[in-house]
């Protein structure tokens, strides 16, 4: 196997990981906070999601950086509200103090954690509020940590690969996010017709 192939496996793995990472992280929030997917399943797929995390995070500098972005952005919007989470935040935080402080992009972190704040801030508020539907798009799909990863590949702060695995572990996030609405209505269709078929029987 060549150099070019390498690299080619190399940057689809980042990409499918964190394309998990994001699944895994909705599906484990959605089980927990809106019920909407197994608990056990959860339960198992937790510790799953934080050794590809913490593998993904030790073998490549950039994808630590972004990806514990996102987890500072939702520590410090206080978004970390089931046990499942905490102990996963707990057990990455002690990885990341152990092995990965000094090889963390200091200056990506810390711009793209403030994005991720205002992200998780916005959606806060258009979720509270009548906004303009432009606004409520905006933070409704989280686009301040989109435009600030953009921003940083077109400094060529970080190499575009990343933008691309962003927009995966995005977009397979919101992906569980619609499955689950599905899901949710599904089952509320069938308990309506359940419940309205002694009558019609009658």
């Amino acid at each position: 196997m060549g150099p070019l192939y390498c690299a080619l496996i190399s940057q689809i793995v980042i990409i499918l990981a964190f394309a998990i990472i994001g699944a895994g992280l909705k599906y484990i929030d959605d089980a927990f906070d809106e019920d909407r997917f197994s608990k056990k399943k959860a339960i198992v797929m937790a510790p799953i999601i934080v050794l590809i995390w913490i593998c993904l995070s030790l073998f490549d500098s950039v994808s630590a950086t972004i990806l514990f972005s996102i987890l500072f952005a939702v520590l410090f919007t206080g978004k970390i509200d089931n046990l499942i989470f905490k102990m996963c935040s707990i057990a990455l935080i002690s990885i990341l103090v152990l092995t990965q402080m000094l090889n963390l992009l200091w200056i990506p972190l810390v711009f793209l954690t403030l994005m991720g704040v205002a992200d998780e801030k916005g959606n806060d508020y258009v979720d509270n509020h009548a906004t303009l539907k432009l606004v409520e798009f905006f933070f409704s799909y989280r686009f301040c940590m989109k435009m600030g990863l953009l921003s940083l590949c077109i400094l060529t702060l970080l190499p575009w690969l990343y933008l691309l695995a962003f927009l995966a572990h995005d977009g397979a996030y919101e992906s569980v996010r619609i499955v689950g609405k599905i899901s949710v209505a599904h089952k509320r269709k069938k308990k309506h017709a359940i419940a309205i078929s002694p009558t019609v029987n009658e």
